[in-house]
């Protein structure tokens, strides 16, 4: 299944069973903050999901803060080659559609 085919609830559900928590405990508050930004650069690379329904969906935060927490995301993969075969793993179970 190519990108942009999945929904922002296969995006959200992914995320939480790679991290054992549970949808609404990613979408909440301040807790499991990376795994929430995960999931926004995660929905922007696999959905057809706008900034402000994203942000909408994970917590009721700006949009703005959706472009940030994806940039964050980024640069951490650039970074720290771990952390990015983590991501690219959870993408690739998205994009397999599994």
């Amino acid at each position: 299944m190519p990108e942009g085919d999945r929904t922002l609830n296969e995006v959200l559900d992914a995320v939480a069973k790679h991290f054992e928590i549970s949808r609404e405990e990613l979408v909440s508050g301040r807790t499991h903050r990376e795994q929430r930004r995960i999931a926004m650069y995660l929905a922007l690379k696999v959905t057809k999901v706008s900034f402000p329904q994203v942000a909408k969906r994970v917590g009721g935060i700006s949009w703005e803060n959706v472009v940030a927490g994806a940039r964050t995301i980024e640069h951490r993969m650039k970074e720290d080659a771990k952390f990015a075969a983590e991501v690219e793993g959870i993408k690739a179970t998205l994009v397999r559609g599994q």
